[in-house]
C-alpha cells in the first residue's frame, strides 16, 4: 500500500528528487539573513518565502519531505480560506462546502505544487486570502496580507492592482478611503525594499526561457488554468482545446443564470480572478513572455470557485451532480496521467551512488547548469563545478545569483584526484589527467 501511495499518487512528488528550483530554494534559505535579502533582490522573487523556509528548516530539517511540507501547509490553508469563501460569501452550508472542497483537493495544479519546495502554494494561499478579505470588507486584514503578498511573488502585485481597480469601479467614492488608507499605511513598509531593488537591479529585462505565445494559444487558456498544463514540461495533450471549449460553455451558460440569481459584483470579481488576470498576462506575454501556469496558480483557485458559483445556480440537481462528478473524474484522470508522465529526474539516486564512490580529493563536474544546485544539495560537502562553460554563458534564471565565478572548470583534475562528470541524462563518467 505504501509503495502504491508513494509511486502512483501525488504523494510521489513528496519523495521525488529535488529539481534545480527546489535545490535553489534550499540553498537560498540556508544563507544568513542579510545575504539572503541581498541575493533575492538580485533575483526574480522577493524574500518572504525563503525567510519562512529558513525558519522551517531550523525546526524540521532540510530533507526533501521537510522542505516540501511547508508548501503542503499552504495548500491546506488555501483549502480553508476557500471553505470560508463558500460558507461566508456564497452562503453555502457546511456539508456542501466540504463536498465542494474535493474540486480543490483533486485539482492537478494545486496538489502538484503542494508537494514542491517553491513559493507557488504560498502564492495561491495569499491571493485567495486577499479575495476573501476583499469580499468580507476586512480592509485592515487585506492591507497586511497584501504586504505579505508583495514580499512573496511579484505577480501578486497584478492581483492587488486588479482588486484596486475593482474597488474603484464598484465602490462609492466616500467608502474608498476605508480600503485605500490601510493599504497605503501598510505599503510604507514596502518602500525600503523598492530602494533595495533599485540598487540591486534584478534581471527583469533579461532573457527568459519561456517562448512567446501564439494567437492559437488563447483558446487553451481556460484548460491551462484548470490543469496547469505546460507543453514544455511533459506531454502534448490534444484534448485541451475541447476542455477549453467545455469550460467556456460552462462559464457562459452559467453567467446567464448567475447574473439573474446572484450578485453581479461577485460574478465580476470571480471572472476577473479566474479569467481576466490570466488573459492580461497572456497579452503582456507577446511583449515579454511571462505566461506560465505556476505563476497563475491563484487563478486556478478563482476558476474553481467560479465553477462552484455556477453549479449553485443550476436548479436541476441531477445536472448539478453530473457536472460536479465530471469535474472530479476529469481531475482524477488527469492526475493519473500527470503522476506517470510529469516526473522529476532521479538525481538523488545518481548522487547517492557517487557519494559512496567518492574519495577525499574527488570533485563533481556537471555538464548542464540545471544540475548544479541539485548537486550542491545532495553533495553539500563536495566541490561542485560546471564543466566546459563560463560564468557569462549561464542564464540568470537557473539560479545564477548563487553560482560563484570560481565554480567553472574546463579540464579534469590531476590524478589521483578524479572528476565525476555528470551528464544531462543522469549518467556519469570518471576522468582525471595523468
Amino acid at each position: 500500500m505504501m509503495q502504491f501511495l508513494f509511486t502512483k499518487t501525488p504523494l510521489s512528488y513528496f519523495v521525488a528528487s529535488f529539481w534545480r528550483d527546489e535545490a535553489f530554494s534550499y540553498l537560498m534559505a540556508r544563507l544568513p539573513v542579510p545575504s539572503l535579502l541581498w541575493a533575492t533582490a538580485h533575483d526574480a522573487n522577493p524574500p518572504l518565502y525563503y525567510l519562512l523556509l529558513k525558519g522551517w528548516m531550523s525546526i524540521f530539517g532540510s530533507s526533501e519531505v521537510a522542505l516540501r511540507s511547508l508548501s503542503l501547509i499552504f495548500f491546506w490553508a488555501t483549502l480553508y480560506v476557500s471553505y470560508l469563501i463558500m460558507r461566508e460569501v456564497f452562503k453555502l452550508d457546511t456539508k456542501k462546502s466540504i463536498v465542494y472542497l474535493l474540486i480543490f483537493i483533486c485539482n492537478p495544479l494545486l496538489h502538484y505544487y503542494a508537494f514542491e519546495a517553491r513559493m507557488y502554494s504560498m502564492m495561491a494561499f495569499l491571493a485567495t486570502f486577499l479575495f476573501y478579505a476583499l469580499m468580507k470588507k476586512k480592509y485592515k486584514l487585506y492591507a497586511f496580507v497584501a504586504l505579505a503578498a508583495l514580499f512573496t511573488h511579484y505577480f501578486l502585485a497584478i492581483v492587488i492592482f486588479f482588486q484596486c481597480v475593482y474597488l474603484l469601479l464598484t465602490t462609492k467614492r466616500g467608502d474608498l478611503k476605508h480600503f485605500f488608507l490601510p493599504l497605503l499605511k501598510t505599503g510604507v513598509w514596502y518602500i525600503p525594499w523598492i530602494f533595495v531593488l533599485i540598487f540591486a537591479r534584478p534581471p527583469v529585462g533579461g532573457s527568459f526561457w519561456l517562448p512567446p505565445p501564439t494567437l492559437q494559444d488563447v483558446l487553451l487558456i481556460p484548460a491551462i488554468i484548470l490543469t496547469g498544463y505546460e507543453k514544455s514540461a511533459w506531454i502534448v495533450a490534444p484534448f485541451l482545446p475541447l476542455l477549453s471549449l467545455f469550460i467556456i460553455a460552462l462559464v457562459v451558460g452559467g453567467i446567464t443564470r448567475h447574473v439573474a440569481l446572484q450578485k453581479k459584483r461577485q460574478l465580476f470579481l470571480l471572472l476577473g480572478w479566474s479569467c481576466g488576470i490570466p488573459l492580461f498576462i497572456f497579452i503582456l506575454s507577446f511583449v515579454k513572455p511571462l505566461f506560465l501556469p505556476r505563476y497563475l496558480i491563484f487563478a486556478t483557485v478563482g476558476m474553481l470557485l467560479l465553477f462552484i458559483a455556477i453549479l449553485e445556480s443550476v436548479k436541476k440537481k441531477l445536472l448539478r451532480y453530473a457536472l460536479f462528478t465530471l469535474l472530479i473524474l476529469f481531475s482524477l484522470w488527469y492526475t493519473v496521467i500527470q503522476v506517470a508522465m510529469r516526473t522529476k529526474a532521479p538525481l538523488k539516486k545518481t548522487f547517492s551512488v557517487i557519494q559512496s564512490e567518492m574519495k577525499s580529493d574527488d570533485v563533481i563536474y556537471v555538464t548542464h547548469e540545471y544540475d548544479f544546485h541539485p548537486a550542491e544539495y545532495y553533495l553539500p560537502t563536495k566541490k561542485v563545478y560546471i564543466y566546459k562553460k563560463t560564468y557569462e554563458e549561464i542564464p540568470w534564471f537557473v539560479g545564477k545569483i548563487l553560482m560563484d565565478k570560481t565554480a567553472f572548470k574546463d579540464r579534469a583534475p590531476l590524478y589521483p584526484a578524479r572528476a565525476f562528470i555528470i551528464n544531462n541524462d543522469g549518467s556519469y563518467t570518471l576522468q582525471s589527467i595523468q
